[in-house]
């Protein structure tokens, strides 16, 4: 064979090339990475897209739970609103047909004549609730103290009338089934000493029947302050006011609480007869009728001596006469006779104005015994002086209740005058 090759090369080299290019068509071909990659059967084992396709079909089906559950909710919410509304939940459907009902009693009596009305639907009429709207204590009968012992004190109290208390002695039982119904303005703690020790919870009551008369002199006292003209409210139809726009109350409230000023406007309140108030004391510890009168007589004697006159001067004071001195002692015998002596706590002390100035004690030794009458002292300046020590000058027997009681004449004079309360006829 080989010398055959030899003899034709160029036979030899073409068998060769023949052989080989055989055996190319018979090898498996291999594909360039470019093929596979653009072949579409590859697509399925690609490990960057097989690595993707779990997650996204995971945030597929979260969205899907999401709102799944939002839609429950919002069916839900809505179940539970026509459910509320249907079944009447909170009773406003109650709430409502008593209003109504309310409104229709009113208009009935209205309409035959038995009743009018002075203020707006809404108003209390006499023996309901609170006819003034004290800051956060709207429409209860309950007004908190600050005082743990004694807690709470009645929006409005019934006490005997005067007339009543003409025929009584001292310790005699009064009835207030027939008395006059009173409206609380503010209170207030008493304390003493540096310790700031409770003493007794004190709050000033006004009858119904006079708020009217009380908005008249408060607006009068604005107009024309008693002390300082040139304070005075100024402008046309000023002296035919019936009620006070805010600054003017600001202007008020400072009169009344001014140091110096406060004690001629509380005067000019007051000394003029047609307003009947009354003190509420509750001691919030136990004391005795001796200990609260020399506190009483301290604060009227320190303020007679101010009144003095000036010498020189020709005319005696307003408190120097002897007809004072007498009833001075009518006032120490009211709360120094008896056979009582001590007032345990929780017990009620009422001091009484009168319309003309008269000032009765009654004592209440429990809730649920009556009143008892203690005596009277009929000369006005010894209770005028009485109620100047807790309304009017540089120290008060309790500040809070001061403040306390302006703030209510607030309340009083924000209103015309005359509809504050309803009056039957």
């Amino acid at each position: 064979m080989s010398s055959h090759i030899r003899a034709n090369p160029w036979r030899a080299y073409q068998c060769l090339a023949r052989q080989r290019l055989a055996q190319g068509h018979n090898t498996p071909r291999s594909f360039s990475t470019k093929g596979s990659l653009r072949s579409p059967n590859n697509a399925s084992i690609n490990p960057l897209r097989a690595a993707g396709r779990p997650k996204m079909e995971q945030d597929h089906a979260k969205t899907k739970n999401s709102m799944m559950l939002s839609a429950v909710g919002i069916v839900a919410s809505g179940a539970a609103m026509y459910a509320t509304i249907k079944f009447d939940v909170f009773g406003l459907n109650a709430l409502e047909n008593q209003s109504s009902d309310a409104d229709k009693a009113q208009t009935l009596r209205a309409s035959n004549g038995s009743l009018k009305m002075d203020g707006p639907s809404g108003f209390p009429s006499t023996g309901g609730p609170p006819v003034l709207s004290l800051d956060g204590q709207d429409n209860v009968e309950q007004v908190e103290t600050g005082t743990s012992t004694i807690p709470y004190f009645p929006t409005t109290i019934r006490l005997p009338a005067s007339s009543e208390l003409e025929s009584k002695s001292s310790g005699d039982d009064l009835s207030t089934a027939g008395g006059d119904e009173y409206q609380l303005l503010g209170l207030g703690i008493r304390t003493v000493s540096f310790l700031s020790i409770q003493v007794y919870v004190v709050g000033l009551y006004v009858a119904k029947a006079d708020i009217t008369e009380l908005q008249r002199r408060l607006i009068n006292t604005a107009v024309h302050p008693p002390t300082d003209d040139t304070h005075a409210i100024s402008g046309v139809g000023v002296d035919a006011a019936t009620s006070l726009v805010p600054p003017e109350r600001q202007q008020l409230k400072d009169l009344l609480l001014d140091a110096e000023r406060g004690d001629a406007a509380w005067t000019a309140i007051l000394k003029e007869n047609g307003i009947r108030t009354a003190f509420r004391i509750v001691p919030t510890r136990n004391t005795d009728f001796m200990h609260l009168r020399d506190g009483w007589v301290r604060g009227i004697t320190a303020r007679a001596q101010q009144k003095k006159p000036l010498p020189g001067a020709t005319a005696p004071g307003e408190f120097q006469d002897a007809q004072f001195g007498t009833s001075m002692n009518d006032f120490k015998a009211v709360f120094g006779g008896g056979q009582r002596k001590n007032v345990p706590k929780g017990q009620i002390l009422v001091l009484l104005r009168g319309a003309q100035g008269t000032l009765d004690a009654l004592f209440q030794p429990e809730a649920t015994k009556p009143m008892q009458w203690m005596g009277r002292v009929n000369d006005e300046r010894v209770s005028r002086l009485v109620w100047l020590n807790y309304l009017a000058g540089k120290t008060v027997s309790s500040e809070g209740a001061r403040r306390s009681i302006v703030d209510g004449l607030m309340k009083v004079v924000e209103r015309p005058v005359g509809t504050v309360v309803q009056r039957v006829v």
